[in-house]
C-alpha cells in the first residue's frame, strides 16, 4: 500500500487525477506574496491546475514543518527567482471548490535579491500595471484583493470564493 501511494503521489499530475480530493480531508494552507512597485504588481501566469492560464500573485502550499514565512520565501524563490523580506498580512482568502479547499494567507513582501524569472510551473512572471488588471485574466480572488488594495482599503482583506 505504501509503494502504491508513493507511486500515485509521484504520477498523479500526469494522470490528471485530483490527489487532494481523494486523500485530503482538511483544507490546504497556502501563502501568497504581494509585491507592488510604482503601481505595478508582480504576477505569475499559472501553468498548472487549478488556475492554469490565469494570472495571480506568486505563492503556493505550505509544506509540513514550514512556517508561513519559510513557505513564502521558498515559493518566491521557486516561482520567481526572487528573495523577499516578508511583511504584514494583507489578506485571508478561502477558496472552496469541488475537489479542493484552500486557506490562503497573503503577505506584503519586498524583493531583496535574486533575478526575476518564470519557473517551470509558471508560464510568465511580470510586473503588471494596475490599470491593466481588467485586461488580463486573473483569478477572482487575486482581482478582488488587488482591487481592495489599490482602492486604499485597510487590510487585512477577507475574501471567500465558493463554487461547489
Amino acid at each position: 500500500m505504501i509503494l502504491l501511494l508513493i507511486s500515485y503521489t509521484i504520477h498523479h499530475k500526469s494522470l490528471n487525477i485530483n490527489f487532494y480530493h481523494y486523500f485530503m480531508d482538511r483544507p490546504l494552507v497556502a501563502v501568497g506574496c504581494l509585491i507592488v512597485e510604482e503601481n505595478k504588481v508582480l504576477l505569475v501566469q499559472r501553468k498548472n491546475p487549478p488556475n492554469a492560464g490565469l494570472w495571480a500573485i506568486p505563492g503556493g502550499k505550505v509544506e509540513y514543518g514550514e512556517t508561513l514565512e519559510e513557505a513564502l520565501k521558498r515559493e518566491m524563490r521557486e516561482e520567481t527567482g526572487l528573495e523577499v523580506a516578508v511583511g504584514n498580512i494583507i489578506s485571508i482568502v478561502q477558496v472552496i471548490n469541488e475537489g479542493f479547499h484552500y486557506v490562503i494567507l497573503d503577505f506584503e513582501c519586498k524583493p531583496i535579491g535574486g533575478n526575476l524569472r518564470a519557473s517551470t510551473d509558471a508560464v510568465k512572471v511580470e510586473y503588471v500595471p494596475f490599470d491593466k488588471l481588467n485586461i488580463i485574466q486573473t483569478t477572482k480572488t487575486t482581482y478582488d484583493m488587488l482591487s481592495m488594495y489599490f482602492r486604499g482599503e485597510k487590510p487585512p482583506y477577507f475574501i471567500i470564493q465558493i463554487s461547489k
